[in-house]
């Protein structure tokens, strides 16, 4: 290599070394508004909410007005177009709480059917610790309070574990070990909120603003703007 070859590589080294480095685009940023209104007891429309979120072009935010339970999510993405207007695709979430079901007219009273004794094997239905008592009951659907040592359909009462509430009964040489027979009561299922979901996409001129339908008697209107991150 010449040295005049070396020298202007060098040259040019030293030149973009003293060149600034190029600094990525700043992104354009936008802000989003959404003013929920609903008529008031005079019939006049009264502002009940105005929340606003700073997003960057083709970005999604979110603006949430109330709660899990009941409210209105709304997910806005802004693209800012050539022609200078912007659009907006919406997503609208509106919850409202589960109705509540009317309470059911109580029913007419009439005698329940005694429950069976299964496989010939007695129901323990209560104990009486004090008396050594034990209300059984038989394959006819009787009850009977019996001490220890009695007998129902062949079947002896041998022995009680009070800890336990299980009562053991012989028969034949066969051993059986009752418990407390107790009725299960299942809770009903807990109604969640109700969801409404809607999508819009919106195209509004520069400072031009959109109504969307927000439900609970409310009305949203959105406008967006361009920000100037420069000042």
């Amino acid at each position: 290599m010449t040295a005049t070859a070396m020298l202007g590589r060098l040259l040019f080294a030293v030149l973009a070394s003293a060149l600034p480095a190029q600094e990525a685009p700043v992104p354009t940023h936008l802000k989003v508004k959404a003013t929920f209104t609903r008529l008031d007891k005079d019939g006049k429309p009264e502002v009940v909410a105005q929340p606003s979120v700073i997003t960057v072009d083709g970005k999604r935010a979110t603006i949430t007005v109330g709660n899990a339970e009941e409210g209105v999510l709304l997910s806005v993405m802004p693209k800012v177009n050539a022609d200078g207007t912007l659009t907006l695709d919406v997503v609208t979430e509106t919850r409202e709480p589960p109705a509540t079901p009317p309470s059911p007219a109580p029913a007419a009273a009439r005698p329940a059917a005694p429950a069976k004794a299964k496989g010939g094997i007695p129901l323990f239905h209560g104990v009486l610790p004090a008396d050594k008592l034990f209300s059984i009951e038989d394959a006819a659907g009787a009850r009977k309070w019996l001490p220890l040592g009695r007998k129902v359909d062949g079947w002896t009462l041998r022995a009680y574990d009070e800890k336990r509430q299980a009562l053991t009964l012989t028969r034949l040489g066969e051993s059986r070990e009752l418990v407390l027979h107790q009725a299960v009561i299942e809770e009903a299922p807990v109604a969640g909120p109700s969801v409404r979901r809607s999508e819009t996409r919106l195209t509004l001129p520069k400072g031009q603003t959109a109504k969307l339908g927000g439900g609970q008697g409310q009305e949203i209107t959105v406008e967006a703007e361009i920000l100037d991150l420069s000042k």
